[in-house]
């Protein structure tokens, strides 16, 4: 096995993409247990993957990807006594084993475009040098499909995406037609947007429980917005609102912002009858009452800390020292900060993104991460169905519980309520085509852009930017169409 010095982050691992098992699954995902939330995913080792035998001579099994992008080990070299290293080892290891192949790991390096544009030299050239790879969620995807150079996921044998590893977002909304070049299932670490907040801060003023707010579905953006305001205060008392304060909210106004949207039960975009992706979202009333909600958290009082990007953690997305000395109530990021509050004094918990009302069914947030990609010049499909499924199948089953019972064992999280908040998160990940066919175009970043003119203007914005962005989704669809024969 080609060796690679992987770098373990415990506490950055909190999600991996999830799939919600269809009401006709044989297997269900275990309820919480009343004691030892360490053992909730117990019955997973019981689960079958209904692959089968296979022997594979020993062929080597070949994964392009970027550790620069998520530094979680895909590759383990031994066990170590950490969790999750040591359940991605025994994930080689027994897929190794079973299958009688080799897993070798390609790291390409880089945050971009690293792994697409090495998947596109490989099938240009024909070598045939990758057989998987773990691809940025959305840069350089959308050449490699125009210009053919990605097997249909659909076209896969033994690849079961009914099964609980897989995200059923993913199939549904990044597939053109009935063809499907990207996909996500439990091998992807996911980092999703979440809430985290301050404990202290709501029991010292009396504010409801965040925890329960979410088990009884009144966790809105307008309960945020009402808790932040009670506890911003000019603490210092010289009028100006500045890191002496005490704030109620606080985000970086970049791609974070994107979540909002989803956050509140809109796509970025729907098909149309020909099949093409519009942002008639952004044309809808609810549309604009999400602007406005936004704004008014943000700006009609002093209750939302926007720091600067310089004052953040680079790509840990969103950081402020406010929130670890106390004075930030809800500070919206990802879930790679945890790593980070191992050592911070306040007791802090972590809640999903709210929703838009009450009425709103389920908690979700967009996933921000990679996508699974298989080149299009693999010479033995059935191998790499089978190794795919069970790559997908043993994270499902040691990997993911593994990041729960880390995540868990962090001392802030270590509450009754971390079992419930991880599995509402957790199944709350969709995929979106906007987002991950979207190159980050304007209308991608609307909400966004519109907030740091401090505007709501949506239909200012719409008519500006959505014909240009739609006809570039159009070249995407028609491409895949003529490649691909849709």
């Amino acid at each position: 096995m080609k060796q690679y010095k992987i770098t373990v982050l415990l506490l950055g691992l909190l999600l991996l993409a999830y799939s919600g098992v269809p009401d006709d699954s044989p297997v269900q995902t275990p309820a919480a247990p009343e004691t030892e939330p360490e053992g909730a995913f117990a019955d997973r080792s019981k689960v079958k993957d209904g692959i089968g035998s296979y022997d594979f001579g020993g062929a080597v099994f070949d994964i392009v990807l970027s550790t620069e992008q998520m530094e979680e080990p895909y590759l383990a070299e031994s066990e170590t006594g950490d969790l999750v290293n040591d359940a991605v080892f025994r994930r080689t290891l027994a897929i190794e084993e079973r299958f009688n192949t080799e897993l070798e790991h390609h790291d390409t390096g880089g945050n971009w475009n690293e792994v697409a544009e090495a998947v596109r030299k490989s099938v240009s050239a024909g070598d045939n040098a990758y057989d998987l790879g773990v691809a940025h969620t959305f840069i350089g995807l959308t050449g490699l499909m125009t210009a053919g150079s990605l097997y249909d996921w659909k076209g896969l044998p033994v690849v079961d995406m009914q099964r609980e590893w897989w995200n059923s977002t993913a199939g549904e909304k990044l597939a053109v037609d009935n063809i499907l070049l990207t996909a996500s299932n439990d091998y992807i670490y996911q980092r999703p947007m979440v809430l985290f907040f301050n404990k202290d801060m709501t029991a010292d003023f009396n504010l409801e429980s965040p925890y329960a707010l979410v088990k009884d579905g009144s966790w809105t953006w307008d309960k945020l917005t009402e808790m932040a305001k009670t506890v911003s205060a000019d603490l210092d008392g010289n009028g100006i609102y500045d890191e002496n304060d005490r704030y109620g909210y606080s985000i970086m106004l970049g791609w974070q912002a994107v979540t909002v949207i989803q956050s509140m039960g809109l796509s970025l975009t729907v098909r149309n009858d020909e099949g093409y992706p519009t942002f008639e979202p952004f044309t809808t009333d609810k549309m604009v009452s999400i602007f406005e909600k936004f704004y008014n958290l943000l700006y009609n009082g002093n209750q939302t800390l926007l720091p600067v990007w310089e004052s953040y953690m680079g790509a840990l997305g969103g950081y402020t020292p406010l929130f670890e000395s106390g004075q930030v109530l809800f500070l919206h990021s990802n879930t790679e900060l945890l790593r980070m509050f191992r050592e911070i004094e306040i007791d802090f918990g972590m809640i999903p993104l709210p929703k838009y009302d009450a009425a709103q069914e389920n908690h979700q947030v967009i996933c921000d991460t990679q996508v699974l990609v298989v080149p299009a010049d693999v010479t033995d499909p059935e191998f790499v169905g089978v190794i795919c499924e069970a790559l997908a199948a043993e994270s499902y089953k040691t990997v993911v519980p593994a990041v729960y019972e880390v995540t868990f064992a962090n001392k802030y999280l270590r509450d009754e309520e971390s079992y419930d908040m991880f599995d509402i998160i957790r199944k709350g990940i969709v995929y979106e085509f906007g987002w991950t066919y979207g190159e980050g175009n304007e209308m991608i970043y609307a909400l966004e852009r519109l907030m740091v003119q401090k505007s709501t203007d949506v239909a200012s914005f719409y008519a500006k930017n959505h014909e240009r962005f739609e006809k570039q989704f159009a070249k995407v669809i028609d491409g895949v169409r003529e490649v691909y024969g849709g």
